[in-house]
């Protein structure tokens, strides 16, 4: 029996390895919008994927473009491992039978099918140079550590849990989304369970610590080695001026008590007004509001903000390279800090928009059929979850579920608050979903054939 379940295992793992290791072949190196900025590492990038850009150019020749295939192979790789990882620590949790889990792999391969062709992206992450190349994987493999933590309380699931976690925040800033998945798990474990709310708070705060400190630590230090200077990445700022500055009033330029910043306000917020960038005053249907949002998100940032507020930093302090930069932070924060609050109800407006959204585009896309849809499958799930609740089914099915649940309410809610919520940004959690769905129904067709057999 080890040795038919020891092939399983390798047949399952060469059907992952050879499903991304083809498309890798098959489509090649990908290049995107933003992988120069990333290949270059620009200052507003966080530095695990630069580094590792620059660790493959050095190993296997940077004189061209050939190494971002070493790239896109490690990615391809990597998709495949997490994919078999997480289905396969499934099937030995939940008790699935070897079809069963066979499924539960196709999911994240049907995903990435879903991103190459129905998504119009003509590839998948795992073969573009972009951050998701490693952290839609590096999420799945978080994942199965953190369950493993939940399910059996072991060291081992929290300390790869965390590590991941590092990880994954110095690759995205929308990964801190691991840390609060982590910090429940924590209360959940600690607190709900063993009754050690103290400890569970105190070993929280030791988490969030630890990880914040060493990713700013090793942001600071790679940035110096690249550029000589103690400074962590820059332009964080300015997501939350692009929301602020979408929902403005040209009276709010009256909010601003130094004459500068108030002029620089309706430097940028003229023009955008001008060409209706910024959130319309008629009210229409909310896939309209967040098209809007979504189609003039960048005109606003990159074409129209950016570009000013460098022209007003080298013209009020005379400075160049990387103190544009931070000096541009700085402003974009004062802007930001009067404008904070001021116009609450539309902000509200567009979070609960891209809220919507972000629930949509975590299952599918949204168009006027599937926005049904995701209604639909999202209340199916939620009957499904409360049915094995009051029946009292698998336990760690019931943990993964809810787990899932978390983590897609908590990552929409990150995104919406600062961007728009395309299938970029909400991919991280469409597998672990569709997963715990057929988890869910699996067992609630046990728990009906029970009940017949009565």
């Amino acid at each position: 029996m080890r040795d038919k379940k020891t092939g399983w295992k390798w047949l399952m793992l060469g059907v992952s390895m050879g499903f991304y290791l083809f498309f890798a072949f098959y489509d090649g190196t990908v290049i995107c919008v933003d992988s120069p900025t990333y290949i270059n590492w620009e200052s507003s990038r966080e530095p695990l994927y630069p580094l590792f850009l620059a660790l493959l150019r050095f190993l296997l020749g940077g004189t061209g473009e050939g190494y971002l295939f070493g790239v896109v192979l490690l990615q391809s790789i990597l998709a495949g491992i997490s994919a078999f990882a997480l289905s396969e620590y499934l099937r030995q949790e939940c008790r699935l039978k070897e079809v069963e889990a066979f499924f539960l792999l196709l999911i994240p391969m049907a995903v990435s099918l879903l991103c190459r062709y129905a998504a119009g992206r003509g590839s998948m992450y795992s073969n573009s140079i972009l951050t998701e190349g490693i952290a839609v994987s590096g999420y799945l493999l978080f994942f199965r550590f953190l369950m493993e933590f939940v399910f059996h309380h072991t060291r081992k699931g929290l300390l790869c849990g965390a590590f991941l976690a590092f990880l994954l925040y110095l690759t995205r800033k929308q990964m801190i989304l691991c840390l609060f998945m982590l910090g429940a798990a924590i209360l959940y474990v600690y607190g709900a369970k063993k009754k050690k709310w103290l400890r569970s708070m105190a070993l929280f705060a030791a988490c969030l610590i630890g990880v914040l400190g060493s990713a700013k630590l090793v942001d600071g230090a790679s940035n110096y080695l690249f550029r000589g200077r103690i400074m962590t990445h820059t332009s964080d700022v300015r997501f939350l001026a692009t929301v602020e500055f979408y929902t403005a009033d040209r009276e709010d330029g009256e909010l601003f008590a130094e004459k500068e910043i108030r002029e620089l306000f309706y430097k940028i917020y003229d023009p955008c007004a001008e060409n209706d960038y910024l959130m319309p005053k008629e009210q229409e249907s909310w896939t309209n509001r967040v098209s809007h949002f979504a189609d003039n998100y960048d005109k606003i940032q990159i074409d129209t903000m950016w570009p000013k507020v460098d022209e007003f930093v080298q013209r009020q302090y005379d400075c160049t390279g990387e103190e544009i930069n931070l000096q541009a932070d700085r402003v974009m924060k004062e802007l930001g800090k009067c404008l904070l609050f001021h116009n609450s109800g539309k902000v509200l407006l567009l979070f609960f928009d891209n809220f919507r959204e972000g629930l949509v585009t975590t299952v599918a896309k949204v168009h006027p059929i599937l926005n049904w849809y995701s209604v639909f499958i999202y209340l199916l799930y939620a009957a499904l979850f409360a049915f094995l609740i009051i029946r009292k089914g698998n336990q760690r099915i019931l943990l993964f579920a809810g787990s899932v649940l978390v983590s897609v309410l908590g990552n929409v809610g990150l995104v919406s608050l600062v961007i728009f919520c395309q299938s970029r940004y909400t991919i991280y959690n469409m597998v672990l979903f569709y997963s715990g769905l057929f988890l869910l129904g699996r067992e609630s067709l046990q728990q009906i054939k029970q009940i017949r057999k009565r």
